[in-house]
């Protein structure tokens, strides 16, 4: 059984499986008829090992079902056995059925290539193979723009071209049962793709849009852990009164009174809002020099490192943050952007 796509009415339809045989409507309705109460949509995605893309879509909330299949073939009805050997051309897909009011397909898509390597030809993790590229298939035009659009801006963000391909939805062939939800049925299985990634998806669904409208160095310094250019950041010379976020999330990290002037290069703290903010981190990526990485609890920015070299008189440690992970509110804007619990704190240190 396939799945294939007329373009110009968008309807789905199953194939026969028969090289040169007619289609006819399936039994599943198309997106356009269904009502809205269940704005069900479908969509496509092709990113190494089908077991591991689909664990990884099944804790996205708004997802409410997962094929595994083969798509793109140049042959009907092809085995996994056939697939592997590359003579139907064929790529390991996952069909993602999702509920449109509860994730979008832009959120579905930034989580995809959120978690592959989209720079990478037809390999994943240590397959390798052209059933193990990489690929966004549209339904439709809409469908095609999004995708479009995200790989323009990772193309942006990055300087490099993805090697993600973007193509009409040719068929899709449902995998043998034993592919199916592979890892639920085989926990210990093989995986590509992090279980670190695969457990956190759900709370990585709620920031990933914010994330991906970062600019490039924001990008760097939170997601990769990238370190800013000292002295000429945004934050290390501004000394106004107010509260210093998490660039992604919002939350309050630092207030202004805490800040000092390190000489550092960068914005430099005694102390946090809340201790349970922040999580730290041994890091050994100078050799010779362990540092203490200081990460949110929350959203899991990298924000930067913590000395034991502050002042003596307010506890002896400087948090050396980059300007590029956080967003500064002024005291003057703090109640209209939801701060005003934090003012009577700011001015009672302002004493």
């Amino acid at each position: 059984m396939s799945e294939q796509i007329d373009h110009n009415s968008n309807a789905k339809f199953e194939d026969a499986g028969v090289a040169n045989s007619t289609t006819t409507p399936a039994t599943t309705p198309s997106t356009s008829s269904r009502s809205n109460a269940e704005p069900h949509e479908t969509a496509y995605f092709a990113g190494g090992c089908f077991w591991g893309l689909e664990r990884y879509f099944q804790g996205v909330n708004g997802v409410v079902d997962t094929t595994v299949g083969y798509a793109q073939s140049t042959m009907p009805n092809p085995s996994y056995a056939l697939v592997c050997s590359g003579e139907p051309d064929a790529a390991e897909t996952v069909r993602v059925d999702f509920d449109s009011q509860v994730v979008s397909l832009r959120t579905l898509t930034l989580l995809f290539l959120d978690v592959i390597d989209p720079f990478s030809v037809n390999q994943q993790g240590a397959d390798r193979g052209r059933q193990y590229r990489s690929g966004l298939f549209w339904l439709n035009e809409d469908q095609k723009s999004v995708f479009a659009k995200a790989l323009e801006q990772l193309q942006h963000r990055t300087g490099q071209s993805p090697a993600v391909a973007l193509e009409s939805l040719r068929n899709f062939y449902p995998a043998e049962d034993d592919h199916q939800d592979y890892l639920e049925k085989n926990p210990g299985g093989y995986c590509h793709i992090p279980f670190a990634a695969i457990a956190n998806v759900s709370h990585r669904q709620k920031y990933i849009d914010r994330i991906w409208d970062l600019s490039p160095e924001q990008y760097a310094v939170t997601q990769e852990a990238a370190t800013e250019r000292p002295f000429s950041n945004e934050y290390d010379q501004n000394f106004e009164p107010g509260v210093y976020v998490d660039i992604v999330s919002g939350e309050p990290l630092f207030l202004s009174t805490d800040k000092f002037d390190s000489g550092c290069g960068w914005p430099s703290f005694s102390k946090p809002i809340d201790n349970s903010t922040l999580t730290a981190h041994e890091d050994y990526t100078i050799p010779g020099r362990p540092r203490i990485e200081i990460r949110t609890a929350d959203t899991q920015i990298h924000l930067g490192h913590v000395f034991d070299d502050g002042p003596r008189d307010r506890g002896g440690l400087r948090f050396c943050m980059n300007s590029a992970s956080l967003r500064f509110v002024p005291k003057s804007h703090m109640a209209e952007e939801g701060y005003a619990n934090l003012l009577p704190k700011l001015e009672e240190n302002e004493k």
